[in-house]
């Protein structure tokens, strides 16, 4: 690219590269462009970022697309006149997506990954929110009664794995499950690489000289997200020679303390206070973030200096300088586009059975330095 191109947004410019390579003869009318995957591997950008080129190419006339196959070169008597984007599914083709909260950042943008390729692909997608087993029972059986021919399932905690979800593997109808997977039992899915996450943040706090770092984590459920993330945690702790002592895991809360926000901030703050050795705390929820905070103003503890705090998600408080917090950022709504595109992988084709692990990176922020004894 010249040095005009390079100062053009990061989406023009491969645009441009692509719409040269089809200008030049390099890629022929019905050609396959490369994928999405390989474009993000070649300019080292997001998704987001290569769907915004190919959205420019497709409302030019340049490109089309096939639900389920790709983007290909479009006949050069069409060049220049918009398309409407060609799809092996009807636009009447309906599916649903279950989460269990509909207000926290999270589910948002998992919802606008979902949302941006059923909007490409002509798909009728249907929401529900669900806050318990019971009601993600009634909501999948409501959807496939409403004509869903697949669903993407963001799996409410629980203390026993979904009934309703294992009878959905049984019978082979079409479903992804999102952000975790049901250990021991193999189902389609799409979620974050939790374990690296836990190993990253660990090695984070060990490499700034933390030996005792506290863990809490708040989940009932049996998937596999915060298995994963104390996985990744132990890994690094061993390879950093980290003590492991079991009072420093808060990992077990009962059952009115799970639901209760004032009876976790007193639950976190009792441990704390019982544990002043700890002079970090890996925190698996942004929620859980701001408990150990609080705890920490009430004992009167400096952070970071005094207690070092990481977590996983943005807590979304910020200040002058950017977030306050250090998190582990989940690609989400990465996530929730592949989520979508791996359903109707399965809509066509029954017995695919895949598990799509989505990498996540660190943010630094004003919660971690080196501890001060």
């Amino acid at each position: 690219m010249g040095e005009k191109e390079k100062k053009a947004p990061l989406y023009i410019q491969i645009r441009e590269y692509i719409k040269n390579q089809i200008e030049s003869g390099v890629l022929k009318p019905g050609d396959q462009i490369p994928t999405e995957t390989d474009l993000t591997n070649k300019f080292q950008v997001s998704r987001i970022t290569i769907k915004s080129a190919l959205r420019h190419l497709v409302d030019e006339g340049m490109i089309y697309r096939v639900a389920g196959k790709g983007s290909f070169v479009s006949s050069e008597e069409s060049h220049g006149l918009p398309q409407e984007e060609e799809s092996v599914y009807t636009p009447k083709t309906k599916i649903g997506f279950l989460m269990p909260q509909l207000g926290d950042m999270l589910s948002i943008q998992l919802l606008r990954g979902i949302e941006e390729v059923c909007r490409e692909e002509g798909l009728v997608l249907m929401v529900k929110s669900v806050l318990t087993q019971l009601e993600e029972r009634l909501a999948i059986r409501e959807m496939i009664a409403e004509g869903a021919e697949g669903l993407i399932i963001f799996p409410v905690d629980g203390e026993a794995y979904s009934e309703e979800i294992l009878k959905l593997k049984s019978e082979q109808f079409p479903f992804v499950l999102v952000d975790r997977y049901l250990p021991g039992i193999k189902t389609n899915a799409v979620f974050s690489d939790n374990q690296q996450g836990g190993f990253v943040g660990t090695d984070y706090l060990a490499q700034r000289g933390h030996k005792n770092i506290g863990i809490v984590s708040f989940t009932k459920s049996k998937t596999s997200s915060s298995e994963d993330r104390f996985s990744g945690y132990l890994g690094a702790a061993k390879q950093n020679r980290l003590p492991l002592q079991h009072r420093y895991w808060l990992t077990q809360f009962d059952d009115v303390s799970f639901q209760d926000e004032q009876s976790i901030n007193d639950e976190v703050f009792d441990w704390l206070q019982q544990e002043p050795d700890i002079t970090a705390i890996f925190a698996f929820s942004p929620q859980i973030a701001i408990c150990a905070a609080r705890a920490a103003e009430r004992l009167g503890r400096k952070i970071p200096e005094e207690l070092s705090i990481i977590c996983f998600d943005n807590p979304q408080i910020r200040d002058m300088h950017g977030d306050y917090f250090t998190w582990i950022e989940q690609n989400i709504e990465w996530m929730g586009t592949e989520a979508v595109n791996l359903l109707l992988r399965v809509i066509r084709d029954p017995s695919v059975l895949e598990q799509l692990v989505i990498p996540v990176s660190l943010r630094e922020g004003l919660t971690v330095s080196a501890p001060n004894r």
